[in-house]
């Protein structure tokens, strides 16, 4: 079971590290963050990172590390909410894993990451929620095309492990 690389992907604060750590725990595998291994290898925050390199180098940075884990087998991969908004990206994670997606609704994503110490560097106004809801909706197409999607707005973490494994028991 599990034998592919999962990576779980979606908007910020849909759970993303929090249900692969845990999904990796159930079924003793390797988690992987990749926002994590980018914050460790730079020295830096991820806001940081966005401020003083810009975007653009950030998004690079994702799609070298998502190299790296194509070559691995039986990972749990959280991904950060943009990196699989790159075609590159999603083929290389297809060819070598599944991809689920976590999504929640505009309302319950504020009310997650306010709970957050450190601001989102995609989210820097003082109407953080008409721009989530922009930011969704700009993605909106590009989440849209992934085939396993789980609404976490009203799930614990660990329903949302639970939906993933029963995926999984479907396959078999």
């Amino acid at each position: 079971m599990l034998a592919k690389n999962i990576f779980i992907t979606g908007f910020m604060g849909t759970g993303k590290s929090t249900v692969g750590r845990l999904l990796a725990q159930r079924t003793r595998k390797t988690f992987l963050d990749i926002d994590e291994i980018i914050e460790c290898r730079e020295g830096l925050s991820i806001k940081d990172i966005f401020s003083k390199k810009g975007e653009e180098y950030f998004r690079n940075l994702e799609t070298n590390i998502l190299k790296e884990i194509s070559s691995r087998q039986g990972v749990i991969v959280a991904t950060g909410g943009g990196t699989l908004l790159s075609e590159e990206n999603v083929k290389l994670a297809e060819s070598c894993g599944d991809i689920i997606l976590l999504w929640a609704t505009p309302e319950v994503i504020l009310e997650r990451l306010k709970q957050e110490k450190d601001c989102r560097p995609l989210l820097s106004g003082s109407n953080k929620l008409a721009q989530i809801i922009t930011l969704l909706n700009k993605r909106k197409e590009k989440y849209n095309r992934f085939g396993y999607q789980i609404d976490t707005s009203h799930l614990t973490i660990e329903q949302v492990v639970v939906k993933i494994l029963e995926l999984y028991q479907e396959d078999v």
